[in-house]
């Protein structure tokens, strides 16, 4: 078997072109890879999560067990849900003269405790001592015109 110029002109062609498009498809792929993961960096990124806030326990404690939504944040009152409470007498913590049970921090403590009867002040036998203690001790604090 002889090669000629021809034959081996057609051998070179068919390599050179092979050759030629193994590089374009990998050329291709290059390009899409790169732009793939240029869209994702641009489209996908997310913000900083935001600050922890720190919130001291008996503080906590008020809002995780729902005092604020009826006693407001300073504890007047004047929470979101008063309005929904009719003809309901609500506690001013900031004036000892509301208090049903009386004002001491353990006065506060079996309020907390067990409720008050023939209100909407429900009982958080459900709350630890320390809770109770703590979220007490913080309803005492916000008394304004304490003895």
């Amino acid at each position: 078997m002889r090669l000629t110029v021809f034959s081996l002109k057609l051998m070179f062609s068919f390599s050179f072109l092979t050759s030629v498009k193994q590089c374009f498809f990998v050329f291709i792929l290059c390009f899409l890879y790169f732009q793939c993961n240029a869209e994702d960096e641009s489209t996908k990124k997310e913000p900083p999560p935001p600050k922890a806030i720190t919130v001291p326990f008996p503080e906590a404690m008020y809002i995780q067990n729902g005092c604020i939504s009826c006693h407001g944040p300073e504890g007047n009152g004047r929470g979101t849900r008063t309005h929904l409470l009719k003809d309901a007498r609500i506690p001013n913590f900031q004036d000892i003269t509301t208090y049903v049970n009386g004002s001491s921090k353990e006065a506060i403590a079996k309020s907390i405790k067990n409720g008050i009867p023939g209100s909407y002040m429900k009982a958080y036998s459900h709350m630890r001592k320390n809770e109770i203690d703590a979220l007490a001790e913080y309803i005492q604090k916000m008394q304004r015109n304490n003895k």
